[in-house]
């Protein structure tokens, strides 16, 4: 096999997971439709789940650390693949599901495919591998009590010049090139039948000509063999997570940091919320950007607040997990239940903030700071309970604190406490469901006074926001705000 030079591995990694390179917002906007619950409460009931990237291009690709520095024909490299290993360590998670990825844009899948090697003219293990890895996978997944969805794309092995012909490709899609990638995916689908929940389906961009018809066609080969399978067409990344098409019956959710929330609840259009976003520095890579505090935290508020997390995670060649990840990933569970103790003793005290969820945001909101001093000051810190820790965010000296409730709830007074550092210039803001900040004072603060009591007109709130506006660099009389704790009532 070719390799991949250096550049290439990178863009490929780029591409992976929605190809968030062309971070494409669809112009397309589904009708409302009535949700039907029952249909995704397979999905809503896990809590969250995580997706793995499993690639030529990646396990494949001596230049990753995804192929632990080795490089072969695509049939051995799927037979190395340990499912024991990789359940065990998915199981040790406390993942309710896994994404698990068959393709993306060339001829390498990790399943035996006959409709395949017909219409390109490949013969078994050249393309698709001898071994049914997703079968293996199924299998060992249900025996711990973890369901198993697979990633498919709308635009097929794009990458593959006889894959491609073969198929009738064609760009844009035509409804014939979708026919035959629709009978591809049919045949895993009668195979899989229940085994398989649902679909997660890359490459289903407008621009690239899809649209009802084309999904009409691919719907229906990938609900083959069970018509309860349930999908999610993926556009790209928008601002945030997006309804797509009539067809989904939850939304694929992609983004590029754990921010987003379920502002309308469970449904978004008739399709289940759903996000899903990379732990690692970039999609299939290494590292940690959140604390399991910081994860724990998001996960339990969307859930909360009706939605779902699906956490991607680095998988190497032999199925093993990304240890630093998997240590994050598997606390989640113990301090959903710890985090779910104390919010509920601060709300039964009336304190709504208990079981929110905090952000460190730049003033304008474009951007997330990290926590300044590492993990010291990070933003659950504001609002857990506990006066002598604070949240401060780093690298810009005016700031704002969001806070997100976890459940929307009427409000008319909050309290503040600032930590060590207090801004002689703050602004208090409060927010409706769906609606936009509402500033509910400006306060000067000369003297560094450490505690507010603001109020206003009793409402429903989804949020709460302090800017602190000054100091908003050096040599001014106070200093970059520090949030202690923040009180809603």
């Amino acid at each position: 096999m070719r390799r991949l030079k250096l550049a290439a591995a990178v863009l490929l990694l780029a591409l992976t997971a929605g190809q968030v390179c062309h971070a494409q917002i669809s112009d397309r906007s589904p009708s409302d439709r009535a949700p039907d619950p029952a249909r995704t409460e397979g999905l809503r009931s896990k809590g969250f789940g995580v997706f793995f990237h499993y690639l030529s291009g990646l396990q494949n690709n001596a230049e990753t650390v995804n192929s632990l520095g080795k490089e072969t024909g695509w049939d051995e490299c799927v037979d190395e693949f340990d499912v024991d290993l990789f359940a065990n360590q998915v199981a040790e998670t406390g993942a309710g599901y896994v994404f698990f990825t068959m393709m993306q844009q060339d001829k390498y899948l990790c399943a035996p495919n006959a409709t395949f090697d017909r219409l390109t003219g490949y013969k078994p293990g050249e393309a698709c591998s001898k071994r049914d890895l997703v079968m293996e996978i199924a299998d060992a997944l249900e025996a711990r009590g973890i369901d198993l969805y697979l990633y498919w794309t709308g635009d097929g092995p794009t990458k593959d010049p006889q894959a491609f012909a073969g198929l009738q490709g064609a760009m844009p899609v035509t409804k014939e090139y979708m026919k035959n990638w629709s009978d591809v995916v049919a045949e895993y689908g009668e195979r899989y039948g229940t085994k398989v929940k649902g679909w997660w389906i890359d490459g289903s961009y407008s621009w690239i000509g899809h649209g009802d018809e084309t999904f009409a066609i691919l719907a229906k080969g990938l609900r083959a063999g069970n018509p309860d399978r349930i999908l999610a067409f993926n556009p790209g990344v928008d601002p945030k997570v997006m309804a797509y098409t009539d067809f989904d019956d939850f939304t694929a959710g992609e983004q590029n940091s754990f921010e987003s929330l379920p502002e309308t609840g469970r449904f978004l259009k008739g399709a289940q919320w759903h996000i899903l976003t990379f732990l690692g520095e970039n999609w299939g890579q290494p590292g940690v950007k959140l604390s399991k505090k910081e994860l724990a935290q998001y996960v339990g508020t969307v859930d909360r607040l009706g939605g779902v997390v699906t956490v991607e995670m680095l998988l190497y060649r032999d199925g093993g997990l990304d240890r630093s990840q998997l240590e994050t990933v598997k606390a989640v569970r113990p301090y959903l239940d710890a985090m779910t103790e104390a919010a509920e003793r601060r709300r039964a005290a009336g304190n709504l903030a208990g079981g929110a969820i905090a952000f460190l945001k730049s003033i304008d909101e474009t951007k997330t700071l990290p926590p300044s001093v590492g993990d010291v000051h990070n933003a659950f810190a504001g609002i857990d309970g506990d006066p002598n820790t604070s949240a401060v965010g780093a690298n810009d000296w005016a700031w704002a604190y969001c806070v997100y409730l976890a459940e929307h709830a009427d409000a008319s007074r909050v309290s503040l406490l600032f930590g060590q550092g207090y801004p002689t210039d703050f602004e208090v803001l409060i927010k409706a469901p769906g609606g936009e900040w509402e500033s509910v004072g400006r306060f000067d603060n000369p003297n560094g006074q450490r505690k507010y009591e603001i109020e206003f007109e009793k409402k429903e709130i989804a949020g709460v926001k302090i800017v602190g506006w000054k100091p908003d660099g050096p040599d001014q009389k106070g200093v970059q705000m520090s949030v202690a704790e923040v009180e809603i009532y």
